[in-house]
């Protein structure tokens, strides 16, 4: 991992020679990728249940009882913290007819109950009680506990592993996030609130709104453009993921004195892509973490939003101050870039053949699509 000094020169020599970090060469990505229904099927099996997708913070569901589901691709998952403080990873499906035990998120639960015939599970996942035991006497209990998914807990972070090759993947996997996320411990970081979004846009598309700067000043004018400077950013890839560093307009003014600050986190927005579907934009007080997931059709995505604090939040005006950078980060997001992307995505069928366009200057953008691609091809 670089350190503070390594990035403060790096920043010093883009704001000496007016220049951003840049790809070698243009980059153009064929905007069939985007509608193409079948490409859709390949990118869910191979990208998301091929590689560990991370869901979310341990500190979700800090507590015993705490649960927590989520639905991967064509998978419905149930988290749960049990009695031994363990988290749990199940299939979020009775064994009995199969319906779904639990929806959303909560805590001090010691047992869900299944909406349908009440056939009841602990926190571990065992069937309870099943009303009628006589009628099922030609099956034990025990052949009836929710179907365990394999979850891990790294810097933090949970992640899920649907498949056995995701299993495999997963040491290479981390080993290529460790630089950017070893010094991480996000189990003791405060969750504040999560937003969900469902924009009618392909779940890449999603992805893109997070990889350049290049379009802060120009599409987001009256909201970011005077937080963060748009045409200045650090890229580095690590593998499969990636990291940018922007300048905050902050630093801007103080741009002769760079490699005399001390606290040059005050100054940037760290963003790492956690691949394939995470943001993480560390802002030193507190860290925004994104997931963008396919909808149930090419067209569609969904995106959760969640802000965590260093800090605990005990006061009125604490909980004002992350109440509004909560709905600040949420409304550009949601009212700016996702409506723009639908129109986009509307464009995308008036001509097939045709590309985008990555400049240069859109390093990241290019990373993700050419490995992405490596992988579907």
């Amino acid at each position: 991992m670089e350190s503070q000094l390594e990035i403060k020169k790096r920043l010093h020599n883009l704001f000496l020679n007016k220049k951003t970090d840049c790809a070698n060469t243009l980059y153009r990505n064929p905007v069939v990728q985007y509608i193409d229904p079948k490409r859709f099927i390949r990118e869910k099996e191979i990208l998301f249940k091929n590689n560990p997708i991370c869901i979310g913070t341990s500190s979700l569901i800090p507590n015993i009882g705490d649960w927590y589901t989520i639905d991967i691709v064509d998978y419905p998952v149930l988290l749960t913290r049990d009695e031994d403080m363990k988290i749990n990873a199940y299939l979020n499906i009775c064994s009995h007819r199969g319906a779904k035990l639990a929806d959303g998120n909560g805590n001090t639960r010691k047992a869900f109950k299944c909406p349908y015939h009440s056939w009841t599970y602990s926190l571990k996942g065992k069937l309870i009680s099943r009303p009628r035991e006589e009628s099922f006497d030609g099956i034990k209990k025990e052949k009836c506990n929710l179907k365990k998914i394999n979850v891990i807990e790294k810097f933090g972070f949970l992640w899920i592993l649907l498949t056995k090759t995701a299993e495999k993947e997963s040491k290479k996997y981390f080993e290529e996030l460790h630089p950017i996320m070893d010094h991480y411990d996000l189990s003791n970081y405060h969750h504040y609130k999560t937003g969900i979004m469902k924009p009618e846009i392909n779940w890449k598309l999603a992805v893109d709104t997070f990889l350049e700067l290049y379009h802060i000043t120009h599409l987001h004018p009256e909201t970011l453009s005077d937080i963060i400077k748009g045409d200045t950013c650090l890229f580095d890839k690590y593998g499969r993921h990636m990291r940018i560093i922007g300048a905050r307009q902050s630093l801007n003014e103080i741009k002769n004195d760079i490699l005399k600050i001390d606290n040059i986190e005050n100054h940037i927005l760290n963003l790492k892509v956690i691949f394939p579907n995470t943001i993480f934009v560390d802002h030193g007080e507190h860290i925004e973490l994104w997931h963008i997931l396919p909808g149930d059709s090419v067209n569609k995505s969904w995106v959760s939003v969640s802000l965590f604090t260093k800090s605990p939040f005990k006061t009125r005006s604490e909980t004002r101050h992350w109440e509004n950078n909560f709905q600040l980060l949420k409304d550009v997001v949601e009212q700016e870039d996702f409506p723009l992307g639908e129109n986009v995505q509307k464009g995308f069928y008036a001509d097939k053949q045709r590309e985008l366009i990555f400049g240069k200057n859109e390093p990241g953008l290019q990373h993700f699509h050419k490995y992405l691609d490596k992988l579907i091809s």
